[in-house]
C-alpha cells in the first residue's frame, strides 16, 4: 500500500513539475530584433535588393501594406521610434542641436525612457544597439562618443550622420575611428558576437541594428558596386509631373527636371546595392538564431526611419514632403504567434513601434507613450483595415548657408539644399511647415494637409482613387468636412500620452 501511494505521489510530482515547466516556457520572454534601415522607401522598389529578408521574414510573418512615419526625417523619426512619442511632445523638429536631436536636454528627458531601457529595467532584458542613432550623436556639445545613453548593455554607436567608410564608433563609450571596414558589415559581425554570448540562449535580449543604408552618400560596398547595371529610376505617374495644386516650395523653378535623368538613374541603383550589404546582415543574423535554436522565439522586425523621393513632382532627391514615397515605409515582422505569409492592411505608424514591443514582451507601455500597441492586428489571421488616423507632421527650414552660390536663391534664408548639381531645385523651405492625417476606414483612404504659410494652404488627396496624389481635391470638398479635418489635427498638434490614444 505505502508502495502504491509513493508511485502515486511520484508520478503526480512528475506530472506537476512537467506542468509548471511548461507554463514557464509558454511565459518566457521573446526576443527583440529591430533592423532599422535608412532612407530605405516602400514606393520605389526599395525592397527589391531585400529577396532574402523577403524569403526569411516576410515569407515567416506579416508585411505591413500600410506603415508610415510620423515626420519623414532622420532625427525626429528616430527619436519617435525609439520612445513611441510624437515629435511634437518630444520637440524634436529637425536634425540639428538646437531642434533637440540627441542634445543634452534629449539625453536627459527621453533617452532614459527608450523601450529599450525600459525592456531592461522593468523586465531585465539584455540590450544592444549598433550604427547610426541620432544625426548629432557625438557632438562635443552633447558629451561627444563618451556619451552611453542609459538602457544599454551593448553600445556601438556611430559619430554623426550615415557614413559607409572612414567613420567614427563609441564602443560602450570608447572612440574607435573605423577606415576600410564596411560599416553595415561591420555592424553584423557585432551583432553576430553578441549573439555569440552564452547567456543569449537562456536570457530574453532586444537587439538594435541601425545601418547606413540606403542614405547618401550612396556608397555600396566593393562586392556590389555592379549590381543591378540595367535597373533606373522609377518613372511612376508623379515622376517629373509638374504640379499646379501644390505648396510653394513644389511649384518654385525649375518646374520639371531635365529629361537627362542619368544621375538619378545612378542614385536608384547605389541606393539598391547599399541594401544587398543589408540583406546579408539580416541573414547572417538569422542563420544565427536558427543555429542557436531560438529563432522560433524571436521577433525580426525591419523598419526604415523615413521613405525618399527620386524625380516625384519635380522633386530631385531627398525625403521631408508629405507625399507617400517619403513617408510610406517597409514594416516587417516575424515572430512567435505571427501568421505566416500575410500582407496585413491594417495602418500602423512609426509611433506605434515602441508599444507594441512593450506588449508584445509583456511589459506594460508608461503613461508618456503617445502611440497603441498593434499586437492584436500583428496576432490576427484575419486581415482588416478598420478604422484609423495615421498623424504626420514636419517642420521645414532654412539656411543661406546650405545653398550654393551658383543659384539664384543664395540670398534667401527661407530655402535650404538648393544645389547646383541638382539643378538648383531646394530641398527644403520654411513654409514647408506642415501637418497631415491620413483618414483610413475600410476601403476609404483620404489625406488632408495644412501648411503653416500665411495664407494657411491646404492639400488633400482620395488615395483610394488617386494613389499617387496627383489632385488636390481641397477646393471640392465642403466647408463642414474641412472642419472636421481641421478639428482632427488640432487635436493630434496638442495630444499627449492617453488622449492621442484615442483619436
Amino acid at each position: 500500500m505505502a508502495k502504491s501511494v509513493f508511485i502515486i505521489l511520484t508520478r503526480t510530482l512528475v506530472f506537476f513539475l512537467t506542468f509548471q515547466k511548461c507554463i514557464y516556457s509558454d511565459r518566457v520572454s521573446p526576443n527583440f530584433i529591430y533592423i532599422l534601415t535608412d532612407d530605405q522607401d516602400l514606393m520605389l522598389n526599395g525592397l527589391m535588393a531585400m529577396k532574402k529578408s523577403l524569403s526569411l521574414i516576410a515569407d515567416k510573418g506579416k508585411f505591413f501594406l500600410n506603415a508610415f512615419v510620423n515626420t519623414p526625417l532622420c532625427c525626429p523619426s528616430r527619436s519617435t521610434i525609439l520612445t513611441g512619442m510624437y515629435p511634437h511632445n518630444l520637440g524634436v523638429v529637425n536634425n540639428s542641436l538646437s531642434g533637440n536631436c540627441s542634445s543634452e536636454f534629449w539625453q536627459r528627458h527621453f533617452e532614459p525612457y527608450s523601450v529599450a531601457a525600459i525592456l531592461k529595467n522593468k523586465a531585465n532584458y539584455t540590450t544592444f544597439y549598433a550604427g547610426k542613432y541620432l544625426n548629432q550623436y557625438g557632438s562635443k556639445f552633447a558629451g561627444g562618443t563618451g556619451h552611453v545613453p542609459k538602457g544599454y548593455d551593448w553600445w556601438i554607436g556611430l559619430k554623426g550622420n550615415s557614413k559607409y567608410y572612414n567613420y567614427t564608433l563609441s564602443v560602450n563609450g570608447t572612440t574607435l575611428p573605423i577606415r576600410n571596414l564596411y560599416l553595415t558589415d561591420l555592424l553584423a559581425n557585432y551583432s553576430l558576437s553578441f549573439l555569440n554570448q552564452k547567456s543569449i540562449v537562456d536570457k530574453p535580449f532586444f537587439m538594435m541594428v541601425a545601418p547606413p543604408a540606403s542614405h547618401a552618400p550612396f556608397i555600396p560596398p566593393k562586392r556590389y558596386i555592379n549590381k543591378f547595371p540595367t535597373v533606373g529610376v522609377v518613372t511612376n505617374p508623379s515622376f517629373n509631373y509638374t504640379p499646379t495644386n501644390k505648396h510653394w516650395l513644389l511649384k518654385m523653378p525649375p518646374r520639371r527636371l531635365p529629361t537627362n535623368i542619368t544621375i538619378l538613374d545612378n542614385i536608384q541603383r547605389r541606393r539598391l546595392q547599399t541594401l544587398l550589404a543589408v540583406d546579408d546582415m539580416i541573414e547572417r543574423i538569422v542563420l544565427q538564431l536558427k543555429k542557436l535554436k531560438i529563432f522560433h522565439k524571436t521577433y525580426v522586425i525591419i523598419n526604415s526611419d523615413n521613405g525618399f523621393h527620386i524625380g516625384q513632382f519635380g522633386q530631385p532627391w531627398d525625403k521631408r514632403q508629405p507625399y507617400e514615397a517619403d513617408t510610406r515605409v517597409p514594416l516587417i515582422v516575424s515572430g512567435p504567434g505571427v501568421p505566416k505569409r500575410v500582407l496585413e492592411p491594417y495602418p500602423v505608424s512609426s509611433v506605434d513601434i515602441a508599444p507594441t514591443i512593450l506588449h508584445l514582451a509583456g511589459v506594460k507601455s508608461p503613461h508618456h507613450m503617445d502611440g497603441r500597441s498593434f499586437k492584436k492586428q500583428l496576432m490576427n489571421k484575419k486581415t482588416a483595415i478598420g478604422f484609423k488616423f495615421v498623424f504626420v507632421e514636419y517642420w521645414g527650414e532654412g539656411g543661406e548657408k546650405t545653398t550654393d552660390n551658383g543659384c539664384p536663391w543664395n540670398y534667401d534664408s527661407n530655402v535650404t539644399g538648393c544645389s547646383i548639381n541638382s539643378w538648383c531645385k531646394c530641398q527644403d523651405s520654411r513654409n514647408n511647415t506642415y501637418s497631415c492625417v491620413i483618414d483610413f476606414r475600410e476601403e476609404l483612404r483620404f489625406k488632408f494637409c495644412r501648411f503653416a504659410e500665411t495664407e494657411r494652404f491646404y492639400e488633400a488627396y482620395n488615395l483610394s482613387l488617386d494613389p499617387y496624389e496627383l489632385r488636390n481635391v481641397f477646393s471640392k470638398m465642403n466647408s463642414k468636412l474641412i472642419r472636421y479635418y481641421n478639428n482632427i489635427l488640432n487635436k493630434f498638434k496638442k495630444c499627449s500620452g492617453k488622449t492621442c490614444k484615442t483619436l
